[in-house]
């Protein structure tokens, strides 16, 4: 069905230091691993031994996950149990097909608490949902099990914004 996701991503600007940062710091380090003194300058009577250097050790990789769906649960109070409850609901009704995976399930449930904010806000109404859900494929009777429990069980549950 349709909805609005609100995700909240590391700002680009944060990404593009980082890897500013991490070009200047090669350069640096590459310019400064040069020898400043010539290699003529060694006596005859002195063993020179070429000069190998340690390869560097492998940075560690930084891996950034994206946390925004499982912080907007955390923060709406909505747990394991409840997106569970709403996937199944979902796919009994059609509105996903089953089964519904752990994360599409999670995401799911953002775009279902989104729907739950923005009706308690008054910019929508169920009803600009339910008819919505109807114009792409779902028939009244799927419409009105699924936004019945989304308005009387899911929705409630939910923490607001205090």
């Amino acid at each position: 069905m349709s909805g609005n996701v609100k995700l909240r991503l590391v700002p680009a600007g944060i990404a593009q230091y980082a890897v500013a940062g991490l070009a200047a710091a090669l350069l640096l380090l590459t310019a400064c691993g040069s020898d400043a003194e010539p290699a003529s300058t060694s006596r005859p009577d002195e063993v020179t031994e070429p000069l190998t250097e340690e390869p560097a050790a492998p940075e560690p990789a930084v891996e950034s996950q994206d946390t925004s769906v499982q912080d907007y649960l955390d923060e709406h109070g909505i747990t394991d149990a409840m997106v569970r409850r709403l996937a199944a609901v979902a796919e009994a009704n059609n509105y996903a097909d089953p089964p519904m995976g752990d994360e599409s399930a999670r995401l799911f449930a953002t775009v279902i608490g989104d729907h739950c904010e923005t009706v308690a806000s008054g910019e929508r109404t169920w009803n600009y949902y339910k008819e919505d859900d109807k114009s792409t494929g779902g028939t009244q009777a799927q419409v009105d099990a699924f936004y019945g429990f989304t308005q009387d069980t899911f929705c409630p549950s939910m923490k607001t914004g205090e």
